[in-house]
């Protein structure tokens, strides 16, 4: 299903719908202009019930937004694409392209089967709705009554695209950039394209789309000059309103015409171009000339076919194919199309054609491979007259002898013979042989010429030079071109730069910053290492008294040991002598003496005692000393005195202290000398 049928199967603004998925709108903001009852009128009323709103929250008011010129923006990726060109199967004829032709009658439709010998016609449909999408919907429906599955790809040939053979300073051999050529193009196609706007004059819309009759209009022209020429209020009226008041058209079919107008008429200055040149034929070789002109094409003049149209009329129709799921791929100009079908009637090297168009005559002359010459003239009021076509004409090529003539299907034997006549050259009718579609009643085989010609060549089956084509969309440029393009690689050299010199000063900063770290860590480390190396003066110092008290240490732990190895020799004496000295001192202590202590100190010996007479203490003393002589002591000191603390009473008043010591031999005394 296409996102127009679901679209207009919408029931509430709150219902499911795919297509609000499509348009960038808040769901609540949409309008759903197609519930019964909202419009019956045809014309311009359909036409504001197309558009959605959307509300402004900046300004508090609503804005149109026209489904069609959004849906010109989406890009379809690449996937998609590539599975939307693969083609299933199908029974019976398959058809690989869908041929459209706009105008002021509407828009009608054929389906293209793309044969080995060129291409063929099949189904035809039209339909006379002013709006593009709706238009494009029911061609469609029609469509699929002979043929359910159509191609989704498709060509317009449109009046709105211009095509004119112009002269520019540049070689086939050597083309330009596409925005040069665009350039050259503008400055040649400006003012074509500005007189391409009165082909879309109310008059003739409402001719052709059978509202008005080419005599009625006639009227109304002659009857509007009497009324301007008397002046007053009605000498104000236009076209339209005359024809209103006159009762010739209703005011729902004037608007319709106006809407379509509307839409038509190109009132933006950027324009999208296309161009072909001649096929260059070397049959001996490249000319002097064309090196020349390949070397240096500023001297030089070549001819190119071009064309321009309004990219808010090429945008509008892209964004209504794609709303009916179908991709366009290429304008074509409905004046000079059927050129391209001479081909399957004449091989002549000089061919001819003069087109009959509703506001204008087209003489186009060429050759097998390239167009060389359009002119164009716009038609007066009336029948066609042969002074007109004898204006347009001029003067004819030399080595032309046939002239061919598309009356888009309205024949005049009279103009034909009129032209034989005066010409002196064969003339005939550009039609089809043999050609038995579906179509229209209404729908001259003649009519659809420009089609045919158009998708004859967009399938490649005529040469590139013998019609100019816009593409529907503009070439997406390349990344790689893009970026190597002069104002990026501009833009992108100064920012290298600034980078560079952001990089450099960063990496300035960074290493500034790593040195002060450095430094910081270095300070540190020095005092760290200065406190180390004096805390290591300490230690050394400390070490050398340490050391000092070691060999002190050493020297008394040597004196040590000696004195160990001497009381070792002298212990066991001292061991054996303190038993006798007991045993010595029990034998001569004399009746009256009691002793009450023994103490040994550095290396004497104190004895206590008491006794009831002095001179039992002075025995004691005498009989000690005595026998203390095998045991190698003497008494030292000696000391008998009264007890002063002992009274009348007590039994031994007199205190006797006597001190013993080893006797001292000459040699020891001769060693402490």
């Amino acid at each position: 299903m296409s996102v127009l049928q679901k679209f207009l199967k919408r029931k509430s603004p709150s219902d499911d719908d795919d297509y609000l998925n499509e348009l960038p709108l808040d769901e609540h903001d949409l309008v759903n202009p197609f519930e019964p009852g909202v419009t019956d009128r045809k014309g311009v009323s359909d036409e504001a019930s197309y558009l959605l709103t959307t509300n402004d929250n900046a300004s508090g008011h609503s804005k149109i937004v026209d489904p069609e010129l959004v849906a010109a923006e989406q890009k379809e990726s690449r996937i998609k694409s590539l599975i939307s060109g693969i083609r299933l199967p199908t029974p019976g004829a398959s058809y690989n392209l869908l041929a459209f032709q706009a105008g002021s009658f509407g828009l009608r439709g054929v389906l293209i089967r793309n044969a080995r010998h060129g291409a063929l016609l099949g189904p035809a449909a039209e339909s006379n709705n002013v709006d593009f999408t709706r238009a494009i919907a029911e061609v469609v429906e029609q469509l699929k009554q002979h043929h359910k599955r159509l191609p989704k790809q498709a060509i317009l040939v449109t009046p709105s695209v211009i095509s004119s053979i112009v002269e520019l300073p540049v070689s086939p051999l050597r083309p330009r950039s596409d925005d040069e050529m665009r350039e050259l193009i503008r400055w040649e196609l400006e003012g074509t394209l500005t007189q391409q706007n009165k082909h879309w004059l109310i008059g003739s819309m409402l001719v052709e789309r059978g509202y008005l009759t080419a005599s009625q209009r006639d009227e109304l022209v002659e009857e509007l000059q009497i009324r301007q020429s008397q002046g007053g209020q009605d000498g104000l009226l236009r076209f339209g309103d005359l024809a209103v008041q006159l009762n010739y058209i209703t005011h729902e079919q004037l608007e319709e015409c106006f809407v379509l107008q509307g839409k038509l008429i190109a009132v933006d200055d950027d324009l999208a171009y296309g161009w072909q040149a001649e096929e260059p034929q070397f049959t001996q070789g490249l000319s002097d000339e064309a090196l020349l002109s390949k070397d240096d094409d500023g001297d030089s003049a070549h001819k190119w076919l071009v064309s321009g149209m309004s990219k808010s009329v090429r945008r509008r129709w892209v964004g209504a194919f794609n709303l009916n799921g179908i991709k366009l791929q290429a304008f074509y100009p409905a004046v000079g199309s059927s050129f391209a079908m001479l081909t399957q009637r004449c091989n002549d090297p000089q061919q001819a054609l003069l087109e009959i168009h509703q506001e204008q005559l087209a003489f186009i002359t060429g050759g097998p491979s390239a167009v060389n010459e359009i002119r164009v003239e716009e038609r007066q009021y009336g029948e066609v007259r042969q002074d007109e076509i004898q204006r347009l004409l001029g003067v004819l090529p030399a080595d032309l002898h046939k002239l061919y003539v598309n009356f888009q299907g309205k024949e005049k034997d009279e103009i034909l013979f009129a032209l034989s006549n005066s010409t002196a050259l064969d003339v005939e009718t550009l039609n089809f042989e043999g050609l038995d579609i579906p179509k229209p009643e209404h729908l001259y085989n003649e009519a659809l010429l420009g089609l045919a010609g158009a998708a004859e060549h967009f399938l490649n089956h005529v040469a590139k030079a013998r019609l100019s084509w816009i593409p529907a969309r503009d070439a997406e440029v390349s990344f790689l071109k893009t970026l190597l393009s002069p104002k990026v690689l501009k833009i992108s050299a100064a920012v290298a730069i600034a980078l560079l010199m952001a990089g450099f000063l960063g990496w300035m900063h960074w290493n500034m910053w790593q040195h002060q770290e450095r430094l910081v860590q270095l300070n540190e480390r020095f005092e760290t290492d200065s406190k180390l190396k004096q805390q290591f003066a300490g230690i050394v110092s400390e070490q050398g008294l340490l050391k000092q008290k070691i060999l002190e240490a050493t020297d008394e732990v040597a004196l040590n040991a000696e004195l160990l190895i001497l009381l070792g020799k002298d212990l066991p004496r001292d061991k054996s002598l303190i038993n006798i000295l007991l045993k010595s001192l029990i034998l001569v202590t004399p009746e009256g003496v009691s002793i009450q202590s023994i103490a040994q100190s550095e290396g004497l010996l104190m004895i206590a005692a008491l006794a009831h007479r002095d001179t039992q203490g002075q025995e004691f003393v005498s009989a000690l000393n005595k026998v203390m002589v095998p045991l190698e002591y003497q008494v030292f000191s000696s000391d008998v005195s009264q007890n002063e603390e002992s009274g009348e009473s007590d039994y031994a008043p007199y205190q006797v202290n006597i001190t013993l010591r080893q006797k001292v031999s000459a040699y020891e005394v001769e060693d402490k000398k």
